[in-house]
């Protein structure tokens, strides 16, 4: 009657491993949305960084409102 006692080892062997599965995949998902969060903060430090160039370049060289005309 040793059967059912490798059944029951497999049935833990099958929980046990679907409990790392489900820790790994919690532990990709998290280093996922820490990456994520750091694109983002980059992401909206460039913009502002981009910002502040444009507006020195325009100061430095305003557009003309015309520029078809002569002047």
């Amino acid at each position: 009657m040793e059967y059912p006692k490798v059944k029951k080892d497999n049935k833990f062997m099958e929980i046990v491993r679907g409990i790392r599965f489900k820790k790994y995949l919690e532990e990709e998902a998290e280093k996922e949305r820490n990456k994520l969060a750091e694109s983002s903060e980059e992401s909206k430090r460039n913009k502002k960084e981009q910002t502040t160039s444009e507006k020195l370049q325009e100061k430095l060289e305003p557009l003309s409102l015309c520029p078809m005309s002569d002047e």
